[in-house]
Order: C-alpha cells, then sequence, then structure tokens
C-alpha cells in the first residue's frame, strides 16, 4: 500500500508540473508518465497474477500442438483436435512443437513441424504456425505464453531465429540476457506484459543466446519427468536435465499425457491413449499427479503440464491451473463444446476405446507406408 500512494504521489506531481509547463510537448515528461501509467491491471485472465514470477505460475501445455486432427479415428501423428489458435483462446498457454529439417519445405528456415518424420506427420511449415501465433499474441497483449520447441533434426538455432523474424514474432519475445536464470530470478508477469514482452520462447537443444538471444536452453531453465509413460500413477522422477543443474533451482515440467504401446516388428510403438483421456484429463488426475510431484521435490507445483487433446474433460484442465495458482476458475465452453466428459469425470468411454484401436491400426498402416518406402528407396 506504501508503495502505491508513493507512485499515486509521484504521478500526481508530473501532472502538476505538466499542467504548469502548459499544453507544450515534453517528451521526457510524458515518457516519465506513461511509464508510470502503464501497468497491466489483469495477467493471464488474473489481477492476482500481475505481480507473481513468472515461474510461479503453473500453465497448462499442448503437447505437440501442430498435430491436429479429429478424436474419433485420430491417427499416430495426432495430439490435439483444436486448431493453435483455439488452444490459445481456450487457454493453452505453452506450445510445444517438434521442429524437422524439410527437404521440400516451402519456407525460409527450411524447418517444418513433424510427428516424429514428416512421412507420418507434416503440420505444415514453422513460419505459417507462427504467424498463426503472432496473431494471437497482437491481440491478447496480457496473457504471456511459451514455445517449447524440440528440435529433433539438432538444426542451428539460426533457422529458427529466421522464422521468429520473418514473423515478426521475435519482437515479442523475452531476452533475458544470459542462458538461464535461476527459478526465483524470472521476471513477473506484469512486467513481461508492460514490456511488450509476452512470449517465452525455449528449445531442447543448439541454443545459442549470443545468436539468437530470445530462444533459451529449455533443460538450462526447465526439468522434465519421464515422457511415454503408458501406467498410472505417473512417474515423477527427474528424467531430462542439463548436466551439473540441480533441480530444486529451476523450473519442471511434468508429462501428463498417457500412451499405449505395441510392438511392430521388434519397435515400440507408442499412441496416445484415448481411451482413458476423461481420466487423465480430470481434475483428480492432474491435481494428483502435480500433487506427488511438489510433495516429492519440495518445490511447489509444477511451471508447466504437458497435455494431449486437452479439450477433453470441458476445461478440467484449466481448473487444475487455476487450482495450483490459487485463483478462481470460471468454466467456459472449450473447443467446440461437444466432448463428451467433465471436470469432474473419471471413466473412459467406449469411444475412447474405439479411437485408440483406430490409433494402432494407423500405426500398423504408417509404418508399413515407411517401410514400403525405404524399400523402394534402398
Amino acid at each position: 500500500m506504501f508503495q502505491f500512494i508513493q507512485l499515486l504521489s509521484l504521478v500526481s506531481a508530473l501532472v502538476i508540473v505538466s499542467s504548469l509547463v502548459g499544453a507544450v510537448p515534453h517528451p521526457v515528461l510524458d515518457a516519465a508518465v506513461e511509464t508510470l501509467v502503464k501497468r497491466a491491471s489483469v495477467c493471464n485472465g488474473d489481477a492476482s497474477l500481475c505481480s507473481r514470477l513468472y515461474s510461479n505460475v503453473t500453465y497448462i501445455g499442448a503437447h505437440n500442438s501442430y498435430a491436429v486432427g479429429t478424436l474419433a479415428g485420430a491417427s499416430v501423428g495426432k495430439n490435439q483436435e483444436q486448431s493453435v489458435t483455439q488452444q490459445l483462446t481456450d487457454g493453452i498457454r505453452l506450445l510445444q512443437v517438434q521442429a524437422h529439417k524439410s527437404s521440400n519445405s516451402t519456407s525460409g528456415s527450411g524447418i517444418n513441424l513433424c510427428h516424429s518424420s514428416c512421412q507420418i506427420e507434416n503440420g505444415g511449415t514453422l513460419e505459417n504456425y507462427l504467424s498463426k501465433v503472432k496473431t494471437w499474441v497482437d491481440s491478447n497483449p496480457n496473457d504471456v505464453i511459451t514455445i517449447l520447441i524440440v528440435n529433433s533434426d539438432n538444426q542451428p538455432v539460426s533457422s529458427f531465429g529466421t522464422a521468429f523474424q520473418s514473423t515478426g514474432l521475435a519482437s515479442k519475445a523475452y531476452s533475458p540476457g544470459t542462458a538461464a536464470l535461476a527459478k526465483d530470478s524470472w521476471p513477473t508477469l506484469g512486467s513481461l506484459i508492460d514490456s511488450g514482452k509476452n512470449l517465452v520462447v525455449f528449445i531442447d537443444n543448439s541454443a545459442d543466446v549470443s545468436s539468437v538471444p530470445y530462444i533459451l536452453p529449455h533443460f538450462q531453465n526447465t526439468w522434465e519427468n519421464p515422457y511415454n509413460q503408458i501406467s498410472v500413477p505417473f512417474n515423477c522422477s527427474v528424467d531430462r536435465i542439463n548436466s551439473g543443474s540441480e533441480p530444486s533451482n529451476l523450473m519442471y515440467l511434468i508429462n501428463h499425457y498417457l500412451d499405449s504401446s505395441f510392438n511392430l516388428f521388434g519397435t515400440t510403438v507408442f499412441v496416445p491413449n484415448t481411451a482413458q483421456l476423461n481420466t487423465t484429463n480430470s481434475l483428480s488426475s492432474i491435481m494428483t499427479d502435480a500433487g506427488n510431484c511438489a510433495s516429492l521435490h519440495g518445490t511447489g507445483y509444477p511451471t508447466y503440464v504437458l497435455t494431449d487433446f486437452y479439450d477433453v474433460g470441458d476445461g478440467s484442465v484449466f481448473q487444475a491451473a487455476a487450482q495450483m495458482n490459487g485463483v478462481q476458475y470460471t468454466a467456459k465452453p472449450i473447443g467446440n463444446a461437444t466432448k463428451s466428459g467433465s471436470s469432474g469425470s473419471s471413466g473412459s468411454s467406449s469411444s475412447g476405446a474405439a479411437s485408440t484401436h483406430v490409433n494402432a491400426i494407423a500405426a500398423v498402416a504408417t509404418f508399413m507406408t515407411m517401410f514400403a518406402l525405404a524399400s523402394t528407396l534402398a
């Protein structure tokens, strides 16, 4: 309160001085007034989050956010039903993508977003994807979002910089001036929003902040638990982290999506377990997983919760985030609002079981297609 009174007094003084000098523009004074007055009042949907460190907020993420298709009959390469624009509108604040070098890409970066292989799922060029994100970010300046790039082919970070620059998204990206920040050293959501830098970008390898200062090394700032988990309860052990880093000093991401696996000609294939989506995405499942992680590591709730088909559950994933953030959750239509689940649902559905079966068939067909192609080229 004292700080607010001081701020109010200073603004009042500047306004009085401004009136004394008349209507003549005064660049220094005008800039000072504008800087003092410009304060985000709502951040990521709630006023109380403005004063919270970026690292002390929980965000729901979309696993393979570019891999979009219908849940009914979803192929092995699909992990979401809604477009990236709809994902952000619904409340997704972490967009995870998997990037591959493409020999026939039409973009300047030469990077396409593909699931494991562009033969399986090609989500288009990185530039096309980032352009959609840029449009949304421009329209929602009071929301901080994060992009996590899985650099599958170890492309130089300069290639990604090309895409961020050409789409204009680089101007929105936060550059801390260093490769890594301790968990308690991140700026607040309010300061990110006030500075117009409401995008945080990470990449899992090949980061070089001396070359592209706003694409940060993921595992120097965040650790993850295992992915491709096929049973519950979820394992929350530290699975991936930069060598020499201390987990308690970093943010962390939990891979909260359940897979099914099967053996195909000696290769283990993982597909989304769509039969259990209502359970996996339920409030109770997420809170149990997050609570287990918080208890195990003693560092609070996860910063990121990565999900498949986040819209199944009609908002339960966002209700979980609100609960972890200590803010009120207001229900709203999610996606196309036709999902069979509810925020409290804990059961499976027959349609989900059918989709998992179709996933397995699609995986076999995809594998056989790739095998045939490889044989032809051999």
